[in-house]
C-alpha cells in the first residue's frame, strides 16, 4: 500500500483520536441504567444509586457491593464481606423481608461451613438489658424462634444457651399455656436432662399451684417420679421430701387401685443391718401391720451408753387384747375386778388367768365372767393379793371387717417365691422383694 505525503496530516489526526478515545474507553465503565435515588435511612439496595448521579457508576458498586456483567449490565447479586451497616433510624440497623404468603421462605438465610462457626451471631452492646436475638411469630401454631439439628446420630443440640453470669440464666421461658416450657424425646432417651456440678440439677417451685415437682408415668413400667444418690459414701438421698405445714407430708405415696398388690410407698435395702423403712417419731397405720417378726429397741437400762435391749412382740393367731393388775381379797377371800366401760364393746372370748401371791391358794377361782365390765375372784386367802390376767378378741366393727387370716394360699405371680429365701435354703433370685427391685430397676 502506498501513502502520498500529502494524505500523512490526515492519517496522524486520525490515529491521534483513534487512541484518545481508545484509552477513555478502558479507563470508564459503561454506566449503568438510570435508577432512583436511595431512599434516605433505608440502606443500600441492590442497584441503589448512591452518590445521586442519576446512574449506577463505580462509586455506587462499591459501596452496594454490587457486580457488573461482562455484557456492561449491572448484577444482583453479591456480598457484603467485611462491611459495617449502622443506622440510627428506625427500628431497624438492616431489614429483610420475603413477602410470600405460603411456602418455606426465609426472611435471612445465613450458613457457615467451619466446623466451629456460626450461621446466625447475634450480639446486643447495651450495658444493661437488650436482647442478642429476638424471634417472634405471629401465627396461630407458630415458632418464635425454632432450632433443628439434621444429623441422626450423634451429640448435636438444636438449640444451646450460655450464661456468664453467676446470676443470671442460660434460658429463661414465660407462658401463659398449659406448659411454659414443653420438651418431648421422640425417641428412647430422656425428655430432659439437667446436670448441676455444686447445687440443685432441677428445681421446681409453684406459688399456689398443685406441686413443686409432678411427675407422671402412663407405661405399664416405671415410676412417677425416680430418684437416685450414686454416690457410695456419705448422708445421701435418693429422694427427699420435706412439708413446713402443720398439716403437710414430707412424702405422700398413693396406689389407687382398688385391688391386687399396689404399694403406696415402697422401701428396701440391700444392707443386712440397714433399714428398708426409718421413723423418727411417732408411726401410724391405719391398716393392718404385717411383718415377719417385731421387737423393741432401747438403750440398755443398765449400760445406755453402750448397749441395747431388745424385746420381741407377743403374736397371736387372733386379734388378742392382753389386760393385767393385782387384786387384794378381801375378809372373805374374794374380790371385784373392775374393768373399762369399753371393755365389753371391744372384746369377746374372754380367757382367765389368776396366779395367787405369797402363799398357795388351791380354792382360788373366778365366781363369775366378764359381766358389766367386771369380773370376781373367790376362794381365796384373807388379805392375800393374787395376780390376775383376761385376754379378749377384738370385735369392734374395724376388726370384724378384716380379720387376719391364719393361713392363706399365695397369689399365683408370687407362687415359688419366698419371704425370706436365705433362710429357706433357697437362691436370693426367689425371693419376693428380690422380683419386686428387679422389676423396679428395669
Amino acid at each position: 500500500m502506498r501513502f502520498s505525503i500529502r494524505s500523512l496530516p490526515g492519517l496522524v489526526v486520525l490515529m491521534v483520536l483513534v487512541l484518545a478515545v481508545s484509552s477513555a474507553s478502558a479507563q470508564e465503565p459503561p454506566e449503568g441504567p438510570a435508577v432512583a435515588a436511595c431512599l434516605p435511612g433505608a440502606g443500600y439496595a441492590s442497584g441503589c444509586d448512591v452518590d445521586q448521579d442519576g446512574d449506577i457508576d463505580i462509586f455506587d458498586i462499591q459501596r452496594t457491593a454490587g457486580r457488573w456483567g461482562s455484557s456492561g449490565a449491572y448484577t444482583a447479586g453479591h456480598t457484603h464481606w467485611g462491611e459495617t451497616w449502622t443506622s440510627a433510624a428506625g427500628n431497624h440497623g438492616l431489614r429483610l423481608e420475603h413477602t410470600a404468603g405460603s411456602g418455606f421462605t426465609y426472611g435471612l438465610y445465613a450458613q457457615s461451613a467451619s466446623d466451629s462457626g456460626v450461621g446466625v451471631y447475634g450480639r446486643s452492646t447495651a450495658a444493661s438489658g437488650g436482647m442478642a436475638v429476638y424471634g417472634r411469630s405471629d401465627g396461630v401454631g407458630g415458632y418464635g424462634l425454632y432450632g433443628a439439628t439434621v444429623p441422626g446420630s450423634g451429640n448435636s443440640v438444636a438449640v444451646y444457651g450460655y450464661g456468664a453470669s453467676s446470676g443470671g440464666n442460660a434460658g429463661a421461658f414465660q407462658g401463659n399455656g398449659p406448659d411454659a416450657l414443653y420438651a418431648e424425646n421422640l425417641g428412647s432417651g430422656r425428655a430432659i436432662q439437667a446436670v448441676a456440678s455444686g447445687d440443685t440439677a432441677i428445681w421446681g417451685r409453684t406459688t399456689g399451684g398443685i406441686a413443686g415437682v409432678d411427675g407422671w408415668n402412663s407405661g405399664a413400667t416405671g415410676s412417677g417420679v425416680s430418684g437416685y444418690a450414686g454416690s457410695a459414701t456419705g448422708d445421701t438421698n435418693g429422694v427427699y421430701g420435706e412439708s413446713a405445714s402443720t398439716d403437710g407430708q414430707g412424702v405422700y405415696g398413693l396406689a389407687t387401685a382398688t385391688s391386687g398388690s399396689a404399694i403406696g410407698v415402697y422401701g428396701v435395702t440391700g444392707s443386712s443391718s440397714g433399714y428398708a423403712g426409718y421413723f423418727v417419731g411417732s408411726v401410724g397405720v391405719l391398716g393392718n401391720l404385717t411383718k415377719s417378726s417385731g421387737s423393741f429397741k432401747i438403750d440398755h437400762p443398765l449400760d445406755p451408753a453402750n448397749q441395747y435391749l431388745y424385746h420381741s412382740f407377743v403374736e397371736s393367731p387372733d386379734m388378742k387384747n392382753i389386760y393385767d393388775g393385782v387384786a387384794l381379797l378381801d375378809a372373805r377371800g374374794a374380790a371385784t375386778v373392775t374393768l373399762p366401760d369399753w371393755f365389753e364393746a371391744l372384746n369377746r372370748d374372754f380367757r382367765y388367768q389368776l396366779t395367787p401371791m405369797g402363799a398357795a391358794m388351791p380354792g382360788l377361782y373366778i365366781a363369775q365372767e366378764v359381766q358389766d365390765n367386771a369380773f370376781r375372784i373367790a376362794g381365796g386367802a384373807p388379805g392375800m393379793k393374787v395376780s390376775w390376767m383376761v385376754t379378749g378378741i377384738r370385735q369392734d366393727a374395724w376388726a370384724n371387717a378384716h380379720r387376719i387370716p391364719v393361713e392363706e394360699a399365695k397369689p399365683a405371680d408370687e407362687r415359688g417365691l419366698f419371704l425370706h429365701p436365705a433362710e429357706l435354703g433357697q437362691p436370693e433370685e426367689l425371693g419376693l422383694g428380690y422380683q419386686r427391685n428387679a422389676a423396679m430397676e428395669d
